[in-house]
């Protein structure tokens, strides 16, 4: 029986930028945690603009934001890990010296960029919507960065490919989140890690998980659900460890996935076997 239905949002619920969900999909949610299940959103955006996209459900879901990094669950900070100070420092040089690259120094409540960077920073405000505000110099900020992140227009994976990520690996956790953003956090946070400790409080299992995702950043999330679910959008690297996958982001994959957890809701194998993988 499944009692912890886990969700990304770009990409998976609907399309990168994407900030409305049908009143369909509430009502087919309100049901599901009607029927004792935790619903759980686990996204690389902050809490304060997840709170708008599901406004309806806010004050009775879990949210997972920034990749890991921050988890609240009805009004209660579950956990909160920043990066260490230096190794902020370190990277807001090493991306000033990239090509094309914006920096984005999230502290969980504003988005900060600097002067240079307008392309970056009107993306975020206008097009994610979140709270931003502009500053002359990331480094003289003093308050705690718990997700930063990097935006360039394009190709953003193959011009971090051979010194950036090479370099930052091992002191950070980096992950792709979308077509144009790669985001960096403590080395002790992941989707997967926060999850599970979630898992914990909660006391639930693995194999009471349900877990929904598309990019590589879901990755560690969706290992830690034994019914782990890919949309058809996703990437392969994440279709190859998924034991399902349902239709696309643009065709109601994950609505369709709780409607037949609805329609067979004690038997989650028999609900989802027509989106089960043959071997």
């Amino acid at each position: 029986m499944i009692k912890l239905f886990l969700t990304d949002v770009d990409g998976t619920l609907f399309p990168e930028y994407g900030q409305e969900l049908p009143d369909c999909f509430f009502d087919s949610l309100r049901e599901l945690m009607d029927r004792g299940v935790l619903f759980g959103v686990c996204s690389g955006r902050p809490k304060g603009n997840l709170e708008k996209v599901f406004g309806p459900v806010t004050k009775d879901i879990l949210f997972v934001c920034e990749n890991g990094a921050y988890a609240a669950y009805r009004g209660e900070n579950i956990l909160l890990e920043s990066i260490a100070a230096e190794d902020v420092a370190g990277v807001v040089r090493d991306v000033r010296r990239l090509d094309g690259c914006a920096s984005m120094y999230d502290t969980g409540e504003i988005c900060y960029f600097e002067r240079g960077d307008e392309e970056g920073f009107e993306a975020m405000r206008d097009v994610y919507h979140f709270d931003c505000e502009m500053v002359e110099d990331l480094l003289v900020l003093k308050q705690p960065c718990i997700k930063f992140t990097i935006y360039r227009r394009d190709h953003i994976e193959a011009v971090l490919a051979d010194a950036f990520i090479p370099k930052w690996t091992p002191k950070l956790s980096i992950a792709c989140s979308g077509e144009r953003v790669m985001d960096i956090m403590s080395k002790q946070v992941s989707k997967g890690t926060t999850i599970a400790a979630i898992q914990k409080r909660f006391g639930i299992a693995l194999e009471e998980t349900l877990a929904v995702g598309d990019n590589l950043n879901d990755v560690e999330m969706l290992k830690q659900a034994a019914y782990s679910v890919a949309v058809a959008n996703a990437r392969d690297i994440v279709k190859a460890i998924c034991r399902y996958e349902t239709a696309s982001c643009t065709d109601d994959g994950e609505l369709k996935i709780i409607q037949s957890l609805l329609a067979d809701f004690d038997d989650p194998d028999r609900a989802l076997m027509p989106y089960k993988k043959s071997n």
